[in-house]
């Protein structure tokens, strides 16, 4: 890949994420989400936890495609690329999340029928 095509994706993907307001928004989504997780209130996807800690693993794992230790920074090129592959399930779950977030506390402001005679 040119070195100009790729900062052109760098380029469009900083500027997307500029574009983005919420972001502080989705950070504490996540937060809200592990604790409702914890407490069992909301079940997530079984498959984007799995490859979101999928990713984790790997990065933190000793075993690379491309060893730090023999090509120096440029060894960190395949951790990046695994960390956006695993950022898109987490932010697939987060939007998940926000949508259940939301039908729940719909229901919480509706009160049960009451029968006039």
């Amino acid at each position: 890949m040119k070195k100009s095509r790729l900062f052109k994706i760098a380029g469009a993907a900083a500027v997307e994420m500029q574009q983005d307001k919420t972001f502080s928004e989705k950070v504490s989504a996540f937060f809200r989400m592990l604790t409702k997780t914890r407490t069992g209130e909301y079940k997530p996807s079984y498959k984007n936890l799995f490859m979101a800690g999928l990713s984790l693993f790997y990065i933190i794992s000793p075993i690379d495609l491309i060893p730090e230790a023999l090509f120096g920074p440029f060894g960190l090129i395949d951790d990046f690329g695994i960390l956006l592959f695993g950022m898109k399930f987490v932010k697939k779950e987060i939007f998940k999340f926000i949508k259940w977030e939301m039908t729940q506390t719909v229901y919480d402001t509706f009160e049960d029928a009451k029968i006039i005679k």
